[in-house]
């Protein structure tokens, strides 16, 4: 199915609050550098659940790994991570994504891909 994405991004105490909009449903994460034993990831919240994500140059590709996550701050076992295969490159100056999260308990939770455009 497709549905138009609006993606903002805000700069606020050393985090970027990125707002997604897939139609009419909108989604919020925070986006920060990772300390203590998420130093050197990217940490990602969405809610009460914060994802330690390496990311890892690949040829043309920059992939993202899930490394660790906590919920309230209490680290969980990898085991029951969401599965995430995602990456993102530049073709032809334009940004280009591609997003699959699943769980193995329950499957696939969300896939999307796609490009973003700067708005003028």
């Amino acid at each position: 199915m497709d549905v138009p994405v609006t993606v903002r991004f805000a700069v606020q105490l050393r985090a970027e609050i990125w707002t997604r909009v897939f139609g009419k449903d909108t989604f919020l994460s925070h986006q920060f550098l990772g300390r203590g034993r998420s130093e050197r990831l990217l940490s990602e919240r969405f809610g009460p659940l914060t994802f330690g994500v390496a990311l890892v140059a690949d040829g043309p590709h920059l992939r993202l790994f899930l490394r660790r996550w906590s919920a309230f701050g209490i680290p969980l076992p990898m085991w029951l991570c969401p599965r995430s295969v995602a990456h993102e490159t530049d073709e032809n100056g334009r940004f280009h994504f591609h997003i699959e999260i699943s769980h193995p308990l329950t499957g696939l939770i969300v896939r999307y891909r796609g490009w973003l455009e700067i708005e003028a």
